[in-house]
């Protein structure tokens, strides 16, 4: 049975997860695949569709030649949505897009269904739609793989949030903001569209009309949708359970939480197995994860707070004054909104990296006196350390390419620092 794929020769760029991930796909579907390598050609021949991988920029010289010469050019995640059988629960937005994925999941397991996580998380969505064998697809999408989304239309989409982001990437807001509409840019009336009232600005949602069914969610009482009032969590005005029963920390993962209720009551989910899930779920070790406590104070690994509004959350779990080391790599916005939303328990901030400038600038410029400059991510460490604040948080409102490899790789940077730390 032709499937579309067998004969077609298909040019990849990006060999990460996404790109492998899709050659392998592919591979198995019977196309004639090839990596770039500085060649438009499979085996000579001239491409008869192109996939890209998330990293690869829309300034990207292939583009022009796709548009030149008649190709399809397409990302691994539409690739991913073109290969799936099942229905897709899609989740984006600027900050805890993982952890409502991951959760989500969760859910839908203790429903005793199949489940693939996949997208931006770690596992190619192509590769896990071609290997099939589940009930749904979990997917988390980000702004670089919706640039590339042509017929990706998810039966639940979900904006967790939006604030600046990647700006280094999308150049402005508003184009940042049109590429996480895009995850409901195909909906029908028959699928669903889950927004947050709290935390997606007015802004944002400029000339958006989606076609789907519109679902809310709220910490600050009744909506159309997931909600929380007097410390308990509701469906619609079905009680699901006390807030309490979110063993995830802090405001931020309770609106994570409504996120994935909200999906999972679409879905039909029985209360006791969201309650199950909300019960047992933690996110991922780099995101507020507290490392130690030593020496009468606190240990704060939240490498992934890699913007701003990221960065604000973790420091507004704090309880006590805090030491806050930010700085990394430039994603291309100003720092103001830091210092304009900060918590007054920041008392001091080690700026280090790439962006450390910038946020001493606008640290200058809303009068906050006690930061310094680092150009070494141990030294900006000691110097947080040997403070009296009762927290030292690693928050870093910036992506971590400077200095590492990764958001991971920082993270484990900071837990060896801490690990050294005397116990005194």
């Amino acid at each position: 049975m032709d499937n579309g794929y067998s004969g077609k020769r298909v040019l990849i760029i990006g060999k990460g997860i996404s790109g492998e991930g899709a050659k392998t796909a592919l591979d198995g579907l019977g196309a004639e695949c090839a990596f770039y390598e500085d060649t438009y050609t499979v085996n000579g021949n001239k491409a008869d569709m192109i996939v890209v991988s998330p990293g690869i920029s829309r300034e990207h010289a292939v583009f022009g030649h796709a548009a030149e010469n008649g190709i399809e050019i397409i990302g691994e995640a539409e690739l991913g949505y073109r290969i799936n059988k099942k229905p897709v629960i899609a989740i984006t937005g600027t900050n805890g897009k993982t952890t409502v994925t991951e959760l989500i999941g969760k859910i839908l397991e203790r429903a005793g269904h199949k489940v693939a996580v996949c997208g931006n998380i770690g596992n190619s969505f192509s590769l896990a739609a071609f290997r099939g064998g589940y009930d749904y697809a979990v997917v988390e999408i980000s702004s670089f793989q919706l640039e590339t989304v042509k017929y990706f239309k998810p039966y639940i989409a979900v904006i967790t949030n939006i604030s600046p982001d990647h700006l280094d990437r999308h150049k402005t807001m508003g184009a940042y903001c049109a590429a996480k509409r895009k995850i409901a840019a195909k909906q029908t009336k028959e699928d669903y569209l889950v927004l947050s009232q709290d935390d997606i600005p007015l802004y944002a949602l400029e000339d958006f009309m989606p076609q789907s069914s519109v679902m809310y969610t709220s910490v600050r009482g009744k909506m159309r949708g997931a909600y929380v009032t007097e410390n308990k969590i509701y469906y619609m005005g079905e009680y699901v359970c006390d807030t309490d029963r979110v063993r995830m920390e802090g405001e931020h993962n309770l609106k994570n939480a409504l996120s994935a209720v909200c999906a999972a009551k679409i879905l039909n989910v029985k209360n006791k197995c969201i309650v199950s899930a909300l019960t047992d779920f933690l996110p991922d070790a780099h995101r507020l994860n507290l490392v130690a406590r030593k020496g009468g104070k606190n240990y704060y690994n939240d490498s992934k707070g890699t913007n701003i509004m990221a960065s604000v959350c973790a420091a507004e779990y704090m309880s006590g004054d805090t030491c806050l080391i930010a700085g990394g790599s430039d994603k291309g916005y100003e720092y103001d909104e830091l210092f304009t939303k900060l918590p007054p328990g920041v008392v001091r901030i080690a700026a280090v990296g790439e962006t450390a400038a910038k946020i001493k600038r606008a640290a200058d410029k809303y009068g906050f006196a006690n930061i310094e400059v680092f150009d070494d991510f141990t030294k900006a460490f000691l110097w947080a350390k040997d403070g009296i604040e009762e927290n030292v948080l690693l928050s870093p409102a910036s992506a971590s390419f400077d200095m590492f490899t990764s958001y991971s790789e920082r993270g484990e940077a900071f837990e060896r620092l801490v690990r050294n730390v005397d116990e005194k």
